[in-house]
């Protein structure tokens, strides 16, 4: 069946609260029927990922809430449903946050974001979940309940369940429970804007920015089409976003007005987040960060007739990210370009048409480990079948 399976929803009823022992059951009926499960959040990712061939699809989108919060410790435990909107909402009474921006809307929820191994512009500065990720439970194919991790910043040494969960797409196990690592919410965030008028010298703009007497929440390249996309004039730019206390800002500011800076709203990061909204291909390609520039200057080119098509980079990252529209995703003779647009370069498609898949990425999954792990938590292969491709 396709990823337009019929849905099950795991609760009693809308707005109703859902519990681990719902989940447990569900997935052990489905074992015992041989019936393959599609996972999902709130349902907003459906299409990306390989085609998951599931025979139902458990929403995790009412299993939410606060387990447990202690400010004074910067951590909070909440229930994988629960929406990065809402877990905003939360933290920010008391003045904390969690620097996690993965794109996609702030109606996603955590258990998704975890799952996919998601993140944002503020890996930059704060990492991405793995890093902030303290503790998680989840339900394996078999209906056990794992725990890994803890509630506090310093853990007991051993197996790290909590980063082999964090970005396996629900193939190992439902996540459930997630403790997360927070932050001080920044008094006085700004975000600047630098022109990059000669592409041919943008990796010495690049490295001027990265050398800066500054410490940048996010380092942002896009192209003239992201830039209109975010409500700013369209021309390439380097977004920046900084935070802190007034007389850090002011200094942070002051060090980069050299490069021509000029300030922006903060609220374009919310539209940058939303940039692939309905794009028909995403792909990510990724190099070490000296050849940032290089991987851009690759990938314009080969985009460069491609009507409707944007492209990011989180320059100390190393990473590209380009967004395709329908017709231009359609043609594998661009996105095969597109991918061997540099050597040496990983790929990570985050959204292909479904028949592009086979040739273009078919498995992240062959290697004798992964497998291993896969049936030691999963052994009848019922949880999101296929979507990190074959299994042997």
């Amino acid at each position: 069946m396709d990823r337009h399976a019929c849905i099950t929803t795991l609760a009693g009823g809308s707005g109703v609260a859902m519990s681990v022992q719902e989940i447990q059951r569900l997935v052990r009926e489905a074992g015992a029927a041989g019936t393959p499960l599609r996972i999902s959040g709130r349902a907003h990712w459906m299409d990306a990922g390989r085609p998951v061939h599931a025979g139902r699809i458990a929403t995790l989108a009412t299993h939410t809430g606060v387990a447990d919060y202690v400010p004074g410790d910067l951590t909070i435990t909440v229930r994988s449903g629960t929406t990065l909107r809402e877990l905003a909402r939360i933290t920010a009474k008391e003045g904390q946050y969690l620097p996690l921006d993965p794109h996609g809307s702030e109606d996603g929820t955590i258990g998704a974001t975890v799952a996919t191994g998601s993140f944002g512009p503020l890996a930059h500065g704060f990492g991405g979940i793995r890093d902030l990720i303290l503790g998680a439970e989840f339900v394996t194919g078999v209906g056990s309940v794992v725990r890994g991790g803890g509630r506090v910043v310093k853990n007991v040494a051993g197996f790290d369940l909590v980063r082999m969960i964090t970005g396996s797409w629900g193939t190992l196990g439902i996540v459930t429970e997630v403790t997360l690592r927070l932050y001080s919410l920044p008094p006085n965030p700004a975000t600047i804007a630098v022109r990059v008028p000669d592409e041919r010298r943008l990796g010495e703009r690049i490295a001027a920015i990265l050398a800066a007497p500054a410490v940048p929440h996010a380092v942002e390249l896009v192209d003239s089409a992201t830039a209109r996309h975010c409500g700013l004039a369209p021309r390439t730019a380097i977004l920046i976003h900084l935070g802190g206390n007034t007389a850090s800002v002011a200094a942070q500011l002051q060090a980069f007005a050299s490069l021509g800076a000029v300030e922006v709203p903060t609220s374009i990061w919310s539209r940058f987040r939303i940039a692939d909204d309905g794009a028909a291909a995403v792909i990510r390609l990724s190099v070490l960060p000296a050849r940032i520039a290089e991987l851009w200057n690759n990938t314009r080119n080969v985009l460069a007739a491609t009507e409707g098509a944007m492209t990011q980079a989180s320059a100390g990252l190393g990473i590209v990210r380009c967004i395709l529209p329908a017709p231009a995703a359609a043609s594998a003779e661009l996105l095969s370009r597109l991918i061997s647009s540099t050597e040496r370069c990983t790929v990570i498609p985050e959204r292909l048409p479904a028949a592009a898949w086979t040739s273009l990425a078919p498995t992240f999954v062959s290697d004798r480990l992964s497998l291993g792990i896969k049936r030691a938590f999963d052994p009848s292969g019922i949880l999101n079948p296929g979507i990190l491709g074959a299994m042997a």
